[in-house]
């Protein structure tokens, strides 16, 4: 199962041992409520981050009936961690691209934390990159195609490929990179909101960690 880590330039973080985002009822009164905490599970868990266990009920907007009665949300509750090293100002949230940035805009708007996603230049990546195996590109301005996927070896060099992202916008790329610490081949993508997603099932957490790591230090951050 894919995994995705959102990579964060980190302004400000509030290292408290626990810390639960009030709720403003009168906003769910109808239709239940949200929770938002983070609880500091380890100091220096590896690579000098701090883990933090995290729940998010992150909303989703869809009108519906359910015992009788109409809704037009519902919340889904997700638990995942996040990791904050503070000497580099940097965060990796560990779960679905859309539920992390609703989650950063959630924890931002209490002023105790300030997160950015960091911002991804494609064509300053390709260089570092040994073969992009394959690329996404979303908001073309055709009538019947609005997204496109392209697939092949250095796909982001074909004349299609170079044609449609001067039409749009590339919303992500994907690869085979293989780590300098493990010397193992792992299928990873990089999306232009900032996510790491990881294809390959990982022993442990710290693997994951170390490959996502390495991955925004060798490919990410040159670039910033």
């Amino acid at each position: 199962m894919a995994k995705a880590y959102l990579a964060c330039n980190t302004f400000k973080f509030h290292t408290i041992q626990s810390y639960m985002i009030p709720i403003q009822e009168e906003l769910f009164e109808d239709e239940g409520s949200s929770e938002i905490k983070l609880e500091l599970k380890h100091i220096d868990f590896h690579l000098d981050f701090d883990q933090y266990l995290c729940h998010h009920d992150f909303m989703h907007k869809k009108n519906g009936r359910v015992f009788g009665k109409n809704f037009t949300y519902y919340f889904e509750p997700l638990n995942f961690y996040t990791y904050f090293k503070s000497a580099e100002d940097l965060s990796f949230i560990q779960t679905k691209t859309d539920a992390a940035l609703d989650f950063i805009k959630r924890i931002n708007n209490t002023k105790l934390y300030n997160l950015e996603p960091v911002k991804i230049d494609f064509t300053r990546m390709y260089p570092l990159i040994t073969e992009v195996g394959g690329a996404w590109i979303a908001d073309l301005n055709r009538a019947h195609l609005k997204t496109a996927g392209f697939f092949g070896p250095n796909v982001h060099k074909s004349e299609e490929f170079i044609d449609a992202a001067a039409e749009g916008n590339v919303s992500s790329i994907r690869m085979k990179y293989v780590s300098h610490k493990s010397k193992e081949e792992f299928s990873i993508a990089i999306s232009k909101k900032g996510t790491i997603v990881l294809y390959d099932t990982i022993e442990t957490i710290e693997q994951e960690l170390d490959l996502v790591e390495e991955i925004y230090q060798t490919l990410i951050k040159p670039h910033l």
